[in-house]
């Protein structure tokens, strides 16, 4: 008879715990209450519980891989190539996992890359309630949240200025002058995108020339919904002088259903993007867009980690500036 070992998952049931606290257990880097901690360790000892020596080495040497948190992979694979160890320059890979934009879904994750040993754990545009972050912060001190503001913590939130963002994105659109424009932003409208929203409304509602604005919602803002979009409402899209865009995605999108309109992005129409992805320099013409410095963020969260101090308060955004505006 063949018998499977016993894992993490099978004592933090049994105990009726989460795996993280399981975790903290072995590798002793959390506070867990004494009862439930002897309950655990019984466990592990009743069942001949092998943790993972290697994850619980790579904790005490802080050289292991950084566990990377994302509602969906909206920024391309090379954003984490630059990931590294603050001190010795030395490549840090990611462990990379996906949620299905829930709560339950994240505090999984959590758990699983707590498990493993992750010393640092970065939850990415987190869909949770500002309740349920700041009490996992308190929990894990090795937890961290990018562009989400922690009430608990600053020292484990990295944010970027997404209203900020928002105005620059509207005044480059407005550089080209025009007097109809069109915003195609993002139906969820979490943190990140509400906030540029706000900042792209708000800059084009103080213009003083004579302006119309239409806003129009994507519930996925990838390249074929934005073509789809701009398809569908091409009248509206005909007539725009310019158009800002949720992400580069969205915007690729668009210069494709202008370019099957037969209309000529920048000359007759200005296109403006956000993230800088590397979509943003395959596009032909090659998008206008705002710089979002993920993975110095990243750096950031690894500097804080290594070092226990902040280096950069808050990100800023900058234009980057190319052939759609």
């Amino acid at each position: 008879m063949i018998t499977q070992p016993v894992t993490i998952k099978d004592i933090a049931r049994l105990a009726n715990v989460s795996i993280a606290t399981v975790s903290r257990v072995i590798n002793e880097n959390g506070k867990v209450k004494g009862s439930t901690k002897t309950k655990i360790q019984q466990l592990i000892d009743n069942l001949n519980f092998k943790p993972n020596t290697y994850a619980r080495d790579l904790v005490k040497s802080r050289t292991s891989s950084m566990g990377i948190i994302y509602p969906h992979f909206s920024f391309d694979c090379h954003e984490f190539n630059g990931l590294s160890h603050c001190n010795t320059g030395a490549p840090l890979p990611a462990y990379l996992a996906q949620t299905a934009q829930t709560e339950s879904e994240e505090k999984a994750c959590i758990e699983e890359l707590d498990a493993i040993g992750c010393p640092g754990i970065v939850l990415c545009h987190s869909r949770s309630t500002s309740q349920k972050l700041n009490s996992w912060v308190k929990k894990m001190p090795h937890l961290f949240c990018i562009d989400r503001q922690l009430l608990s913590s600053p020292f484990q939130s990295v944010n970027f200025n997404h209203l900020d963002a928002g105005i620059l994105q509207a005044k480059e659109a407005l550089k080209s002058g025009g007097k109809f424009g069109v915003v195609v932003y993002s139906a969820s409208l979490n943190n990140a995108s509400a906030q540029r929203f706000s900042g792209i409304i708000g800059m084009l509602s103080n213009y003083k020339g004579t302006l119309e604005i239409e806003t129009l919602s994507l519930a996925k803002c990838d390249i074929d919904s934005a073509y789809d979009l701009a398809m569908q409402n091409d009248r509206l899209f005909k007539r725009a002088d310019f158009i800002i865009a949720e992400n580069d995605f969205a915007a690729y999108g668009i210069v494709n259903a202008f370019k099957t309109m037969e209309i000529r992005v920048p000359h007759e129409v200005t296109v403006v993007g956000f993230g800088n992805h590397m979509i943003s320099t395959l596009c032909y013409p090659k998008l206008t867009t705002i710089q979002y410095p993920f993975n110095q963020m990243l750096n950031e969260i690894v500097y804080r980690i290594e070092r226990r101090k902040i280096r950069t308060h808050d990100f800023r955004p900058t234009i980057v500036k190319r052939q759609s505006s």
